[in-house]
């Protein structure tokens, strides 16, 4: 089925799994969710990232941007062999920092994460049953975050490129 805006999968690695949204700029969303794996294990998820790419045929794919550390960590090491996926594939890839997507959200008057998400749930109502509450100090980041973080690549991407 060919789409008037091209499927774009945003995809979030971080600690527990795999953030992703699979949506059509500028305000379709098709999916979005989180995909865990116990044990933790990037072998795992990168199956499942490659079962994202042949279930939504995306034309992009966006990721974060990886550190540029020599010794960089696992979620650094899942978004490089992601990005090899992808090129195997034929997808476009793009990929964005934490700092660019703070730079976008504050040109919508976003700064902390709770209100990049309240940004977001503007944007795309059907996040609102995603909506963390607001963290006290104290408190680890909700696990519904990181689809938040999945979907903050789609809206700098749409940012950056209109």
């Amino acid at each position: 089925m060919e789409h008037e805006n091209p499927v774009i999968l945003a995809l979030y690695p971080n600690s527990i799994g795999i953030g992703y949204a699979c949506l059509q700029i500028p305000d379709r969303l098709l999916d979005f969710g989180v995909a865990t794996a116990k044990p933790i294990s990037n072998g795992k998820l990168l199956r499942r990232a490659e079962r994202f790419l042949n279930y939504y045929k995306p034309k992009l794919v966006l990721l974060k941007e990886t550190s540029e550390l020599a010794n960089s960590g696992r979620n650094d090491r899942l978004i490089k062999a992601m990005t090899t996926l992808c090129d195997e594939m034929g997808l476009d890839t793009y990929r964005y920092t934490k700092q660019q997507i703070k730079d976008t959200f504050e040109v919508f008057g976003a700064k902390t994460k709770f209100s990049m998400a309240e940004k977001m749930v503007k944007m795309l109502p059907d996040l609102a049953v995603r909506m963390p509450k607001v963290r006290k100090w104290y408190e680890k980041e909700d696990y519904n975050m990181v689809v938040f973080d999945a979907v903050a690549l789609a809206v700098t991407h749409a940012h950056l490129t209109e």
